[in-house]
């Protein structure tokens, strides 16, 4: 790749270096590349990449504006380190530590559950797991955290241990999406579960299926659709989502 102005927004480089101002730069890339190096390889080839524009760029206002996006990178890549996954954005203990920045942060949806070891189940099959659990002896309650990741958003599952029915969900709540990797797979997965998929992926992209609770829920193949395959291809539709 080169350096551009789309990509980073500098026009015209043009001052040179120091030979004071290189050998600082040398000196705190080299040392964030060692700190990157304890970090996944993935942001350790895209920290390569960086420096390697760094090192073609002549003009100290380009340097030091790439040496802000490093800064920037490392200390993304450092808060989410211990939680593998693009979808991880939040802290462990999630809004107690967020910092104060001016910005409204998506934290969870909460929903609600007649059988709660049901609902847990269900949305593990699609790959979520527990992050955390608060139990309420006062309040008769439990609340379950599950997400594809630790610092993803979650989904609150509110249980109320004296029993209680649900209506049908209204339509005004839409449904829950996750992209997967694969959908043709999770589908075949889920369905070994005992999960009707209410709409197949006939496309190669889109499915849906619903919790115990009736909570509809949506998923996406990530990246292009995959190509028609049997027996999706020919599924039609069950129910509604």
């Amino acid at each position: 790749d080169r350096l551009n102005s789309e990509r980073w927004g500098i026009d015209n480089p043009s001052n040179t270096l120091s030979c004071d101002e290189g050998i600082l730069f040398q000196y705190t890339l080299k040392h964030f590349l060692l700190l990157n190096n304890a970090m996944r390889h993935h942001s350790f080839f895209y920290f390569i990449l960086v420096a390697g524009e760094i090192c073609l760029c002549q003009s100290f206002f380009a340097t030091t504006t790439l040496v802000s996006r490093l800064l920037r990178t490392t200390s993304l890549a450092i808060s989410s380190s211990t939680s593998k996954g693009i979808s991880s954005y939040l802290p462990s203990d999630t809004y107690n530590s967020l910092p104060k920045d001016g910005e409204v942060v998506y934290l969870h949806t909460m929903i609600r559950s007649m059988d709660l070891q049901a609902t847990m189940n269900f949305f593990e099959a699609i790959g979520l797991r527990e992050t955390r659990r608060k139990e309420s002896e006062s309040g008769r309650f439990t609340l379950v955290f599950m997400a594809s990741v630790s610092g993803a958003p979650e989904i609150e599952i509110t249980y109320n241990w004296d029993p209680e029915v649900f209506a049908e969900p209204s339509r005004s709540m839409g449904h829950l999406a996750y992209g997967v990797d694969d959908i043709y797979a999770l589908c075949d997965s889920l369905q070994a579960k005992g999960i009707t998929i209410l709409r197949p992926p006939r496309d190669g992209r889109m499915a849906f299926i619903k919790s115990p609770d009736g909570i509809s829920v949506e998923l996406l193949q990530k990246g292009a659709p995959l190509e028609p395959r049997e027996p999706w291809a020919s599924m039609s539709n069950t129910g509604s989502w």
